[in-house]
């Protein structure tokens, strides 16, 4: 390796560490030192079974930390471990705030596929981890497709996470049917979306034809809203996003071109 090469090395680290982007000492220490209150949280959540991950949950909870949501609407709750995440973050952020979990309760689609079911039942393992984790009262489940739950909803809400059926028509359903109920300053995540292209598809259509204002990605997930520019808190998590992907596509770079004296 090259002196430059080495001091080039020094500099990402010293950014990454100082600047609290990498994602250890962003979305984890740093996010932690700013608001210990997300431990708490995460220490609940994480004992329920699903695929909603610590890096994700504790940038949303900065978004939360800073929208202060009074209504939150969850397209796709399955045995729900981000139902917990919301329900016990809004407690943690002390404010009167509910979620309303959307979903048929009919089975996960990576499970059904799997094991060549039309549906898998969870709705009753589903209120079981929402008492264990002392969430129920907060909690307002809808057992119901999103559109059927679209057509009866009239409550405004503030933050709209979506993470229903991973299919293009489903999520273009999902987008059109419930991002206009949000209110103009809200946000919506849907969870994602680059795992399937059928997702990221369908996220690009909603933001080419206005749907949507696409703001960006943090680690799988596409944040976005009807406004063309983002709240503070989002505008945080989607730089330290591009901050870090840049330091990692630098750093194998350096690593697969040279290696140390």
């Amino acid at each position: 390796m090259t002196n430059g090469s080495r001091e080039l090395h020094r500099l990402l680290r010293t950014c990454r560490e100082t600047a609290g982007f990498g994602l250890r000492s962003w979305t984890t220490s740093k996010m932690r030192d700013d608001d210990s209150r997300f431990d708490d949280v995460w220490s609940v959540a994480d004992g329920v079974p699903g695929w909603f991950y610590e890096t994700n949950a504790v940038a949303i909870f900065k978004v939360l930390a800073e929208l202060r949501p009074l209504r939150i609407v969850e397209i796709g709750s399955y045995m729900g471990r981000s139902t917990v995440f919301f329900g016990r973050s809004l407690q943690a952020l002390g404010g009167k705030g509910r979620v309303t979990a959307i979903d048929p309760h009919t089975g996960d689609r990576q499970q059904r596929e799997g094991f060549g079911m039309s549906e898998i039942p969870s709705f009753d393992m589903f209120l079981t981890h929402l008492r264990l984790a002392g969430v129920e009262d907060l909690i307002d489940p809808i057992v119901a497709t999103s559109s059927d739950a679209a057509r009866e909803w009239t409550e405004p809400f503030e933050f709209l996470f979506v993470d229903g059926w991973h299919g293009y028509e489903a999520v273009l359903a999902d987008g059109r049917e419930w991002v206009p109920k949000l209110s103009s300053g809200g946000v919506v995540v849907f969870d994602d979306a680059l795992q399937y292209d059928e997702v990221r598809e369908a996220i690009a259509e909603l933001d080419r034809e206005g749907t949507i204002h696409l703001w960006g990605h943090f680690y799988g997930q596409a944040y976005a809203g009807r406004t063309r520019v983002p709240p503070g808190a989002v505008q945080h998590v989607l730089n330290a996003g591009r901050i870090e992907n840049f330091a990692r596509k630098v750093e194998r770079s350096l690593h697969g071109s040279a290696r140390p004296d």
